[in-house]
């Protein structure tokens, strides 16, 4: 491929504000006139242009389903304004597929079998064998427009969330999901980081943990969306602008202190058994 072309794949249209339908369309062609002649087929789905290589009716049974029910719900849920760049979905339906066409078309070498968000490249490179990181995926481009001040604890807990995700009475939910057992191992053997830790995290810091910040942080949200008060929690977070940790929000929606909360978290994630949904 010549540095013309992956300049051209890996790199998407930037509007001023949401793209419009001529944008995303506009966006389609370009891609489908550099792939002719490849097994990969581009459509469109507001607000994103898809790029799938497992033939036309998969690509858009993904796209028109799972993708279309999942944004709809963040939208109403969390994230009033959709991203003001246009950004594009690239499907891969296995993991020798994934890596290979993020080093194609992205000259990435990624380092999970699963899929990213590429702030740089405007674009979601995914592994479709899976698209529950699709969903976790999906939050982080919302996140950057909806609260761009987001710590990383509360970008990849919310994320992480929706990796399992459901729907209950009209609203996105996360399930109970494969994280909960290191949780609690490292609960149990006192080895977590208290909440206070993780809410004060730095990006590096997070990223670089020694413990499994992703589940802590996954099983906070958890905690409350089961209780009730995770969109509380969220808008008061977002409208603070003197605590950017959140440990003021959250105290206030939980009532209490994070230092008196914190035991009831721990026990209340050791006496889960099974999903309630």
């Amino acid at each position: 491929m010549t540095k013309a072309l992956l300049l051209v794949m890996c790199s998407a249209a930037v509007a001023a504000a949401s793209p419009s339908k001529q944008d995303l369309e506009d966006r389609a062609a370009v891609l489908e006139k550099q792939l002719a002649g490849t097994t990969m087929t581009v459509l469109v789905e507001s607000p994103f242009v898809v790029v799938g290589d497992m033939g036309v009716k998969e690509t858009r049974r993904i796209a028109t389903g799972f993708l279309r029910s999942k944004t709809a719900l963040l939208e109403k849920d969390f994230f009033p304004e959709r991203p003001d760049k246009l950004i594009e979905v690239w499907l891969f339906r296995n993991e020798k597929s994934f890596r290979a066409g993020a080093k194609k078309y992205f000259d990435d070498t990624p380092d999970t079998p699963f899929g990213y968000y590429s702030p740089e490249h405007s674009a979601m490179i995914m592994n479709a064998n899976g698209l529950g990181t699709l969903s976790h995926e999906l939050v982080h481009p919302y996140m950057e427009k909806n609260f761009p001040g987001v710590p990383s604890w509360f970008n990849e807990g919310l994320a992480s969330l929706y990796e399992y995700p459901g729907e209950s009475k009209g609203h996105i939910i996360g399930h109970v999901n494969w994280r909960l057992p290191e949780l609690k191992r490292e609960i149990t053997k006192k080895t977590l980081p208290t909440l206070a830790k993780l809410l004060h995290t730095t990006t590096d810091e997070f990223y670089g943990a020694d413990w499994d910040a992703y589940a802590q942080a996954r099983y906070l949200c958890y905690y409350l969306q089961e209780h009730g008060q995770l969109h509380a929690f969220y808008e008061k977070f977002k409208a603070d602008t003197k605590d950017e940790s959140g440990q003021a929000a959250l105290e206030a929606v939980l009532g209490e202190k994070l230092a008196d909360f914190e035991p009831t978290w721990r026990a209340w994630v050791l006496a889960i058994s099974k999903d309630p949904y």
